[in-house]
């Protein structure tokens, strides 16, 4: 039997980190600008990336893919405010928002500021401007509660009034102050790879047309000279086809661009294939997937589907500010509504169609709502295939031994 453990109640309620001592060590500067000085860089290397072909498209693609989930509002006990809220904050107004929000994960933070209008007596949300990541910064000195904070730049205004403002952080539990750019982890690829182009650009510039080399043999220094005027002269006339004797020549040879311009193809396939890894979490691409397994191609995109609900639940977070906000202030004291971005996993439309056709049941609401298909309006618009129309003495399962394999699928 195990006694109580004694324990100090004043220690147990306070907090041993003080973040604040830690910080003044930095001054002013926050997680992102202490990465920009130890590369050298500025914030617009972020506008510089994402240029990159295969980092703004794998970037874009990450926030597409949150967007398209199923996202909306949790209604409350107060039909009044559920029907007015679904009214006012609708479904094109969160994709505005969200869009904004998820630029935090290229520049680690976001800031959407929230103008309102009055409506039927309401405070309504009209329209949200995005701050630009240039234009976000941190006060020196701050505090243990305002080290969070940021401030408009250059005059320092705080975009502190949650009223206003909806501030956005790609923070994985590291407490960061300005959030932590998905760029960061393949600033190295890039960079690599942005050399190899240019040094393929170069290389190409240089001995990207093979040329002519003619040995030969003189006495005196005045001689060869001479002699290499003259060959040079008449190699740089040859055209395709043509036909040349050289006299007093010992070998004619060609420069061409094999040697390390040859495995510049290596190169940006390994810095593409490392910043995939970096984005999404895994490498299978559309221009590689004839190389990976129906296995490997599954394997991979279970893992971008953990790196998206991680995406979305960290978006559900912010986004639900908002409702806070249009609940406080229309409906002070009520009970807020809820915001849900729905990243469940459910049964592919592979397994769905096979479960029709072992005559499973499948739920028509699902059919409809998560996998997007046109509702028929009434009787008259809906479509059946005749040849799907199984009679009624047919058996819908065959759970029999002479199945080979027999799949149990849920929903």
């Amino acid at each position: 039997m195990f006694g109580k453990s004694k324990v100090n109640e004043k220690e147990l309620l306070s907090s041993v980190i003080d973040l604040t001592g830690f910080r003044s060590i930095l001054a002013h500067l926050d997680e992102t600008s202490d990465w920009l000085s130890d590369t050298r860089q500025s914030l617009n290397i972020f506008n510089d990336m994402l240029n990159d072909a295969r980092v703004g498209s794998l970037v874009e693609n990450r926030q597409d893919k949150v967007l398209r989930l199923d996202m909306g509002q949790v209604d409350g006990k107060n039909e009044t405010l559920n029907e007015a809220a679904r009214h006012y904050i609708t479904f094109n107004k969160l994709q505005e928002l969200g869009l904004q929000l998820l630029n935090a994960l290229p520049y680690g933070i976001a800031v959407s500021e929230i103008v309102w209008k009055k409506e039927n007596g309401l405070f309504v949300p009209e329209k949200f401007i995005p701050v630009p990541r240039s234009l976000i910064g941190f006060k020196k000195g701050f505090d243990q509660g305002d080290r969070y904070t940021p401030y408009l730049l250059p005059d320092y205004i705080p975009l502190s009034d949650p009223y206003k403002f909806i501030v956005h952080r790609n923070d994985r539990g590291t407490g960061s102050v300005s959030g932590v750019s998905i760029l960061r982890r393949v600033y190295w690829p890039w960079q690599f790879k942005k050399l190899g182009f240019k040094f393929w650009t170069m290389a190409a510039e240089r001995i990207g047309v093979p040329s002519i080399l003619a040995i030969f043999e003189t006495k005196t220094d005045a001689e060869a000279v001479k002699r290499a005027n003259i060959l040079a002269d008449i190699l740089h006339k040859i055209r395709s086809g043509s036909s040349l004797a050289l006299g007093n020549v010992k070998d004619v040879k060609y420069l061409n661009a094999e040697g390390a311009i040859k495995d510049f193809d290596v190169l940006i396939a390994v810095c593409n294939t490392e910043i995939s890894y970096g984005l999404t979490g895994q490498s299978l691409t559309t221009n590689e997937a004839q190389y990976g397994t129906r296995a490997n191609a599954v394997l991979h995109d279970d893992t971008f589907a953990a790196v998206i609900s991680k995406d979305a639940q960290n978006l559900q977070s912010s986004i639900q500010n908002l409702y806070n906000r249009f609940c406080e202030l229309n409906w002070p004291g009520e009970e807020p509504i809820g915001f849900e971005i729905d990243a469940g996993e459910y049964a592919s439309w592979e397994m769905v169609t096979k479960a029709i056709e072992l005559g499973v049941p499948v739920s028509k609401k699902a059919l409809y709502d998560r996998h997007k298909l046109p509702e028929p309006e009434n009787e008259e618009d809906s479509f059946v295939s005749d040849r799907l129309i199984r009679s009624d003495d047919e058996a819908s399962l065959d759970f029999s031994d002479n199945v080979k394999k027999k799949e149990l699928i849920f929903f």
